[in-house]
């Protein structure tokens, strides 16, 4: 049985063929950030849930997609933009997780996405002042395991 690591790293693949994307991570959400080497934007998948069904396999993944937070120190009077690229962030970032499930959505047969997928804004996330979006993707493969008879 290999469906965990298709899924994986079918995600990983579309993922470094996205040219924004920097660095790739599967960690927990809380560790991602710690390593001093990273390059932004990071994109971090994490497996939350696994159902096994008689046919399928339906994996639950979390994927953040965030970029570091740039802070001009040059006062600025448009309130609307600020003095910051967080509105740049959220663009960039959006745009990954929109490639990445418009990628999948083309895969074929072997991997399909469950739902639509929700993003939810993340903003100054952890250590590194980040700011991006996450979202659940559901994906279902065919339960290929060995029948037990």
């Amino acid at each position: 049985m290999k469906n965990y690591y298709q899924v994986l790293d079918l995600l990983k693949t579309k993922l470094e063929a996205d040219p924004l994307v920097q660095t790739i991570t599967n960690v927990d959400e809380e560790s991602f950030d710690l390593d001093k080497k990273n390059i932004y934007p990071i994109v971090d998948i994490l497996c939350e849930s696994a159902v096994i069904g008689l046919q399928t396999i339906t994996f639950t993944f979390t994927i953040t997609a965030l970029d570091i937070r740039d802070i001009n120190q040059n006062p600025r009077t448009d309130k609307f933009v600020g003095n910051d690229n967080k509105q740049d962030n959220l663009n960039t970032t959006l745009a990954i997780l929109n490639r990445l499930y418009k990628s999948i959505t083309k895969f074929g047969d072997d991997v399909t996405i469950v739902n639509e997928p929700t993003p939810e804004p993340r903003i100054y996330q952890h250590e590194n002042l980040l700011d991006g979006w996450q979202m659940t993707l559901e994906l279902e493969t065919p339960n290929t395991e060995i029948s037990v008879c």
